[in-house]
């Protein structure tokens, strides 16, 4: 029988034998890096200045941390395509709520499709771009999420009056009155063009592919395909309004020792024979459920998090890195949905029920859309990649996402190592072939280089 390895498409061979390294932490049963209070920052006191290159960059952090406390205790659970859209917007909100105090930097809307022009500052007047960023994102925060509740708006609240009572220039002054002012009108134009761009998380009439081979819903729900629109959606950069990924590699088939039949065998023969780091790797990255998981879009932003925290970024870098990645991570589910749509490839679980093993079922749910190419696989090396085009490849990253869980923190040489796990992971788990997680992190990788090396300084 043929065995599957990662040599293709310059993706490391060594994917499918990721493994637990170096533990550095214990587990804590608090949320990770949270503050369990909204009034407590992880900075009491910033400095006036004009260079977000010399500011901290906890006040962009502690608004990405409030949100993925508001994704976890979501109920009923977010789309996390969804998530993943608010992402993106607010990053761009944060890094043009900034930009000013970037030395040589450039606006987005210079570079991304059809972007309207941003507000711009007044001359020759002081500002603090730490002010401007926590209005900018307190007000986008407050429009993008649905169904906010009480206590998430009461959150929002706490969070930008404890940020501005901090925050220097002293709140009323004429600086800080400017300063929150423009942040506000960052977040309005974002938010206004965020309207337009047509991101569509329904499946209402839409007509699936039928027949031997394609997609069908699978057990236990026999859910309808999720997000078959959402590749019709404006894309940041025009070269991704269209195509989709490379081909499956094989063509259907049920005869034994084809192609196809040894390729779904593999993940079969891997779910009757797992390690334990290997189970504990695809429980760890299925992130789903009410106070279980912050959707996979959520932890992967999570693991930015962690990155810049670990790596003492500034408000500058960090306004890069969650702009860059979370474009990253919004546009590569336009093209992998329009991937999995035009390919419908079967799920594992339909096929070795009807063709192995009528008894199967995988370890993991599986989720509700067509399988050709891997997500998490694709989605997390877009963000990844493109976050290592800021930050470099060469730190050690500790992600503690799931410490609360009783998971031990998971240790990666680098960010792309993360994306490797978080490919291999479907394949323990019982959702993916191998081949799809290859082209995943491929074509992701592809895909997050080209908003990773935006140049935004001049």
């Amino acid at each position: 029988m043929k065995k599957y390895h990662f040599h293709c498409m310059g993706v490391l061979p060594r994917v499918l034998s990721c493994v637990l390294l170096l533990i550095l932490f214990s587990c804590k049963k608090e949320l990770p890096n949270q503050p369990t209070d909204d009034n407590q920052l992880s900075v009491s006191k910033e400095k006036t200045n004009n260079k977000a290159e010399s500011e901290s960059a906890a006040v962009a952090i502690d608004w990405y941390k409030l949100q993925l406390r508001m994704i976890l205790t979501a109920n009923p659970t977010t789309n996390g395509a969804i998530n993943a859209e608010n992402f993106a917007y607010i990053g761009i909100g944060l890094y043009e709520s900034v930009r000013y105090g970037i030395k040589n930097s450039v606006s987005l809307s210079t570079l991304l499709y059809q972007m309207p022009t941003m507000p711009a500052k007044e001359n020759n007047m002081g500002y603090s771009w730490s002010v401007a960023a926590n209005a900018a994102m307190a007000s986008l925060v407050r429009s993008l999420y649905p169904g906010l509740t009480q206590a998430n708006m009461a959150s929002i609240d706490s969070l930008e009056n404890a940020y501005n009572q901090q925050l220097s220039p002293a709140q009323g002054s004429a600086s800080f009155e400017r300063s929150q002012a423009y942040g506000r009108s960052i977040a309005t134009a974002v938010y206004n063009w965020s309207k337009s761009d047509n991101f569509n998380v329904g499946n209402a009439g839409y007509v699936y592919k039928t027949g031997i081979g394609f997609w069908e819903p699978t057990p236990p729900a026999y859910a309808k395909g999720v997000n078959p629109y959402i590749g019709d959606a404006r894309p940041f950069l025009s070269i991704h309004g269209s195509g989709v990924s490379p081909a499956p590699p094989y063509p259907y088939s049920e005869v034994v020792g084809s192609d196809f039949y040894n390729m779904v065998k593999d993940v079969y023969d891997v779910s009757k024979t797992l390690t334990t780091d290997h189970r504990n790797m695809a429980l760890y990255w299925n992130d789903l459920g009410l106070n279980i998981g912050y959707t996979p879009q959520g932890h992967i932003l999570n693991v930015v998090i962690q990155a810049l925290e670990q790596s003492g970024a500034s408000l500058s870098v960090a306004a890069q890195a969650f702009a860059k990645s979370g474009l990253a991570m919004r546009e590569s589910q336009l093209t992998v949905f329009r991937s999995k749509y035009e390919y419908s490839q079967v799920r594992p679980v339909t096929y070795i029920r009807k063709v192995i093993d009528p008894s199967w079922l995988p370890l993991i749910p599986t989720p509700p859309h067509p399988e050709f190419p891997a997500a998490h696989a694709y989605v997390t090396g877009a963000t990844m990649q493109a976050l290592t085009d800021v930050l470099g490849d060469n730190f050690t990253v500790v992600d503690h996402t799931y410490d609360f869980r009783g998971f031990a923190p998971r240790t990666f040489s680098s960010l792309n190592k993360v994306a490797d796990e978080s490919g291999a992971s479907r394949r323990y788990g019982g959702i993916h072939y191998a081949p799809s997680i290859v082209v995943g992190l491929s074509e992701g990788r592809t895909l997050g280089h080209s908003f990773g090396s935006l140049k935004l300084t001049e």
